[in-house]
């Protein structure tokens, strides 16, 4: 299975990584191919809303989203994993979702059938700190042609590397990497 990873984190090798790290560890183990996608590397602008993409199936903007487009319609299965930035995903992460207006366009008859998967991690304890997350991360994954299956998130969590200390989330993102692969 072709599994494409989205590091939706600037921060790197903060509690994002350390967790998307591990799911793909236990993806590996179970047979997963992987495509590593660092939004932070990559460069991306807003969407312009011209509209092009309504009447054919092309963005006029010049970045990295053709490389993105490309790997979001070979993956077989996809995650997600972003830190939660004013109950919702970062800025980085929310252009690339934005910029998939096109593969919306693209498969809004289609009905989703891959699986997708989201990791997120939120320093507050609020008791929806992962509504916004959550939606966003469903709706991009339809509108690409894939259906939130699981997801793993984790609140109070906040100062790089902190995730460490949780009792169970590193062996329960490696374990939900080796059963999504197992499908």
């Amino acid at each position: 299975m072709q599994l494409l990873a989205i590091y939706g984190s600037p921060r790197k090798d903060g509690n994002t990584d350390l967790l998307l790290n591990q799911f793909l560890k236990g993806a590996e183990k179970a047979g997963c191919q992987i495509n590593r996608l660092f939004v932070r590397d990559l460069t991306i602008y807003p969407c312009t809303a011209c509209g092009k993409c309504e009447k054919e199936p092309i963005c006029p903007l010049d970045d990295d989203m053709q490389m993105i487009y490309a790997a979001l319609e070979k993956a077989e299965a996809v995650v997600v994993a972003t830190p939660v930035y004013f109950y919702n995903v970062p800025a980085q992460l929310k252009a690339l979702i934005d910029r998939c207006q096109l593969l919306w366009h693209k498969n809004k008859e289609k009905k989703p059938t891959k699986p997708g998967y989201l990791i997120s991690v939120g320093g507050s304890k609020g008791k929806r700190l992962f509504d916004g997350v959550i939606l966003t991360i469903k709706y991009f994954l339809n509108s690409t042609g894939f259906s939130l299956k699981e997801s793993l998130t984790y609140a109070n969590i906040d100062a790089k590397g902190a995730i460490k200390g949780h009792p169970t989330a590193l062996k329960e993102a490696f374990v939900a990497g080796e059963r999504l692969c197992q499908r």
